[in-house]
């Protein structure tokens, strides 16, 4: 995750102020030799976020988002007043939109445009903390003029700088300083720029997916809508249940060979599916859906469903007790195998003619693996 408290002045050009993003450090140190002084940390909850999908005659859309954890702090000797917060995504691309999507623990309205937000945090006391909160954006379409290549960010320097198609959250909190402390100072009404904190965007969702999760949940999926084609034989669809809060969702495929027993599929995929339970839970309620196909142009000849066993971290994969009964002991099961082998087959299109599918619960994250 990128987080960036004090930062660079705003009004410079995009890559500037990520580049100049240090200057914030030297304004944090000297804010605090005041006797109002506050602090903003803003980190992003997935610091890549894969390109939101329109959907078409033939998949649905995918819907991913930009989200960002709040926290403020006054670090000075007095009391402060009418805090405020506000932030601007921006976006390195011409053609592409964001917008406010949901707001998770403050009191909080877009503004100027969909992309602008203000919050109102009210008064801290000396060294008090308001509430964490997280701000939700949905992730913009790629432009079809866009020739940026897809953005990858570098969290060796500090600050995290962003190459490519990225995205840049960034803007300024308001306070009024009330008198007190040892010198009985007066009121003073002052800001404090913060940001800039980049998100990479574009990463191909034919092999993967990344993105923020608000509390409402998500679907995500790889390739066309999560249908195996020719193209793309293999898809991972994940159903993440709304919850008390907000998360993070990742999903990467891979291929694997025979020396790791890969039988039954002319190429083997396994998924690393990556979705922290919300903070203070140790699983998902009541679990997550996971749809696994094979298309059946890469299904072997004579390979029967019941004969391929799925894997969990290397652990075979059992049936479930029934299509919504979860395990209890952290492991995944098989809540319905399905061979769509002709049109009286549940659920059968033509795009899935032929195709295997799995789909399984689980409570909690990990790798799957079909030999």
């Amino acid at each position: 995750m990128s987080s960036r408290s004090l930062s660079s002045p705003p009004g410079l050009p995009f890559l500037s102020r990520l580049a100049v993003g240090a200057l914030g450090l030297l304004a944090s140190v000297s804010a605090l030799g005041g006797a109002g002084a506050i602090r903003t940390t803003v980190t992003a909850l997935s610091d890549t976020v894969t390109y939101a999908v329109p959907a078409s005659a033939t998949a649905p859309a995918l819907a991913t988002f930009v989200g960002f954890e709040v926290r403020i702090q006054n670090v000075g000797g007095n009391t402060i007043n009418h805090t405020r917060f506000t932030a601007v995504l921006s976006d390195n691309a011409a053609g592409q939109i964001s917008s406010l999507h949901s707001v998770e623990g403050a009191d909080c309205v877009a503004t100027t445009t969909a992309a602008e937000v203000s919050c109102t945090i009210g008064q801290l006391a000396a060294g008090a903390s308001a509430p964490a909160f997280r701000l939700f954006f949905l992730a913009p379409v790629r432009a079809t003029s866009n020739t940026l290549p897809n953005g990858s960010l570098d969290n060796s320097t500090s600050p995290a700088t962003c190459a490519g198609s990225c995205l840049s959250f960034a803007g300024t909190t308001y306070y009024a300083e009330g008198t007190g402390g040892l010198t009985q100072s007066q009121p003073l009404n002052s800001t404090e720029a913060w940001g800039p904190v980049p998100v990479a965007l574009g990463k191909a969702n034919s092999t993967g997916v990344k993105s923020a999760v608000p509390k409402s949940g998500g679907n995500f999926f790889t390739g066309s809508g999560g249908i195996s084609t020719l193209a793309d034989v293999f898809t991972t669809t994940v159903l993440v249940p709304a919850s008390a809060s907000s998360t993070s969702a990742a999903i990467l495929e891979e291929t694997f060979g025979p020396d790791q027993g890969c039988t039954n599929f002319a190429i083997c995929y396994k998924t690393l599916i990556t979705v922290p339970p919300p903070p203070g839970a140790t699983a998902f309620s009541p679990y997550l859906t996971i749809v696994i196909r094979q298309d059946a142009a890469n299904i072997k000849p004579g390979t029967k469903i019941d004969s391929v066993v799925p894997l969990y971290e290397g652990i075979p994969i059992g049936l479930c007790a029934g299509p919504t009964t979860p395990r209890t002991d952290g492991l995944p099961c098989i809540a319905a195998r399905i061979h769509y082998k002709n049109r009286g087959v549940p659920g059968w299109t033509a795009a899935l003619d032929g195709d295997f599918e799995w789909r399984l619960l689980n409570t909690v994250n990990g790798s799957y693996r079909l030999p």
